[in-house]
């Protein structure tokens, strides 16, 4: 089993180099809903060619208080997108290089007084990444959607809702490159 794991963890940190990947680590700042906005960190795998590359990204943001889950009902919420997705390179040869992309988005989500289900949504951004080594600086902005169904209460007496669990962001932070 030790070794199954081992190869493994070998083949997904070496994958990138074949693939003409790279890693990714940033701060993120976003809306965890429409009635809270915290700062978080992220990681990001990215995987493809010259133009086109695929991303697998976690991005963790800390529980954000007294938030408006659903009409009547505040509480502390904490949202932790894990994303698949594409993007697009528009001038993959120079030190400025712009990028589109989008994918789809699963928000695990907890409310500390009541029962959440995690979202799936939808993400798009618009960004870039500078230098031109294998270290890089890149910015992005990015809006999710994505909503989740929260319970307050027993099952006997229970009062459901949809919060939202979306919003704009911004994320920055550096590239390594293979």
């Amino acid at each position: 089993m030790r070794k199954a794991l081992l190869v493994l963890g070998i083949c997904i940190l070496a994958t990138p180099a074949w693939a003409g990947g790279g890693y990714s680590l940033f701060g993120s700042y976003a809306e965890v809903n429409d009635d809270g906005q915290t700062g978080g960190l992220g990681v990001r795998l990215t995987l493809g060619g010259t133009r086109w590359v695929g991303d697998l990204s976690f991005t963790w943001y800390p529980s954000v208080s007294n938030v408006d889950t659903i009409t009547g009902y505040r509480g502390k919420v904490q949202v932790m997108p894990a994303e698949l997705g594409a993007r697009y390179l528009f001038n993959p040869y120079n030190k400025f290089m712009p990028y589109a992309g989008g994918g789809v988005s699963l928000m695990y989500t907890s409310v500390d007084n009541a029962s959440a289900k995690n979202g799936l949504g939808f993400y798009g951004l618009l960004g870039f990444n500078l230098g031109t080594h294998r270290t890089k600086f890149f910015a992005e902005a990015v809006y999710r959607w994505a909503e989740s169904d929260v319970t307050y209460g027993t099952p006997a007496s229970s009062v459901k809702g949809t919060m939202d669990v979306g919003g704009f962001g911004v994320n920055a932070g550096v590239i390594y490159t293979f």
